[in-house]
């Protein structure tokens, strides 16, 4: 007979020693050694956007649980779903976003996008419509699917075989620019991409263009201004959806509600997770514009559902969060603190040895990019994991951060991305600051 392990848990990371977090309060997470880290990425990944232990929160999500905790969305309706579906597109989304669907993942909520972009093309007779145009760089989910028109490639390699075939664009990515150009004399190639693109393999054959408003997998990278408004032309002239995915911008990330409100653009379809709920219950949601909406309610075509999805319980604690931040003007807050954070980064940052770029301003959402040369904005080596040091080194200074890997070419580039909760005050930004100043201090003297 076999011994069975003492720990089964299977860890993301094979390698990676994880510190036990047993608690968290507000901008702090606390392990089982009593340790506290300011928490600068908002819990890994970006969706604990008020903070860890609100008691509101937790008060609306007993609430509901003692009340109702499932009904599935395939044959009822519930209070909180309709209530935060109102919320969602009467208060907060950008003009014409009439309806919410919602899911438990931003992977759902992308293949959702996905899915409805092929229905409103074929309840049009627009059958030839199926071609999805992505970018490099960009991450829009973990399954098969999604991980078809994500352009990370360094997450992408073990599973080719299974692949459905997409159109990859270059990214906007002005410091590393694919093209080798310079902002504003390059005429922005990387949006003219995309009409090239739609006439490359054919107008008739394209429904859809996915694209993050800031690229997160690349280190929060955002393109010039005049980007999107292009983009959005482009989509309208050739009848391609234009999917915006703000799973990590949405509700106040960037210090807006929506990313896309910085360009005033309004997508057709939008895929939002992570700050719909701050993390609280597993929770995300597609808004669609008016636009698709007459189109699939004439079909009155049933849409694919999710077990999980509209669930009572998330939808209540998505309600409290949004709630909680309205009431206590947290969008403004990011945005104020962001400029804050930028610009203290700036200042005791960019001097550093390996600093390149230090990028955002937008909301509290940096990114801290790592070159060998700030010349030619030349990325280290892939086998010093040099993001990954910085980000250990952090850790055990006090913070956490997301370290970025991969971003210039799918391979090369290094970047820890910021992201606290809104609630950090500015004396533990000024901390923030300080830890990343030493730990880059400290890891540049070691490799020289």
């Amino acid at each position: 007979m076999t011994d069975i392990p003492e720990d089964s848990l299977l860890r993301q990371s094979l390698t990676q020693d994880y510190p036990r977090i047993v608690r968290g309060e507000g901008h702090y997470l606390i392990d089982d050694q009593g340790r506290r880290y300011i928490d600068g990425a908002s819990g890994g990944v970006g969706p604990c956007n008020i903070g860890h232990g609100v008691k509101e929160i937790v008060e609306a999500m007993a609430q509901q649980a003692s009340t109702l905790a499932f009904a599935h969305i395939s044959m009822y309706e519930n209070e909180p779903q309709v209530a935060l579906a109102n919320k969602l597109c009467n208060e907060l989304a950008p003009p014409g976003m009439v309806k919410a669907y919602f899911t438990s993942t931003g992977t759902e909520a992308n293949e959702l996008c996905i899915k409805l972009a092929r229905l409103y093309h074929l309840c049009r007779g627009h059958a030839t419509k199926t071609m999805i145009i992505t970018r490099w760089g960009g991450y829009h989910g973990s399954s098969i699917a999604a991980t078809s028109y994500s352009g990370r490639s360094n997450r992408r390699h073990d599973l080719h075989p299974y692949y459905f075939p997409v159109v990859h664009l270059e990214p906007p990515y002005c410091y590393q620019c694919p093209y080798n150009k310079t902002y504003p004399e390059c005429g922005l190639d990387c949006a003219g991409a995309l009409e090239r693109a739609i006439r490359q393999v054919g107008p008739e054959q394209v429904s859809c263009f996915i694209t993050e408003p800031i690229g997160n997998t690349m280190g929060c990278v955002a393109p010039p201004d005049e980007y999107f408004p292009i983009i959005r032309q482009i989509c309208d002239k050739y009848d391609v959806i234009m999917i915006a995915d703000e799973v990590i911008t949405a509700f106040g990330r960037t210090g807006k509600y929506f990313a896309m409100n910085h360009w005033n653009i309004i997508p057709d379809l939008i895929a939002t997770g992570k700050g719909i709920s701050s993390g609280y219950s597993p929770l995300a949601a597609t808004l669609i514009h008016e636009k698709i909406w007459q189109v699939l309610d004439e079909s009155k075509r049933s849409l694919p559902g999710f077990t999980y999805g509209g669930n009572p319980l998330s939808c209540a604690v998505g309600l409290a969060a949004q709630e909680y931040i309205q009431k206590h003007n947290l969008v403004e807050r990011s945005a104020k603190m962001g400029e804050y954070m930028h610009r203290k980064a700036q200042q005791e940052l960019s001097d550093l040895p390996m600093v390149g770029d230090i990028r955002g301003g937008k909301g509290l959402y940096m990114g801290i990019e790592y070159v060998q040369d700030k010349e030619t904005h030349q990325p280290y080596p892939v086998e010093l994991n040099l993001c990954g040091q910085i980000g250990d080194g952090a850790f055990k200074n006090g913070l956490g951060t997301c370290p970025i890997s991969g971003g210039v070419d799918g391979i090369l580039g290094d970047v820890s991305v910021i992201k606290p909760p809104f609630v950090i005050p500015q004396e533990d930004i000024d901390k923030l600051i300080e830890i990343m100043k030493q730990t880059i201090l400290q890891v540049s003297a070691t490799i020289g």
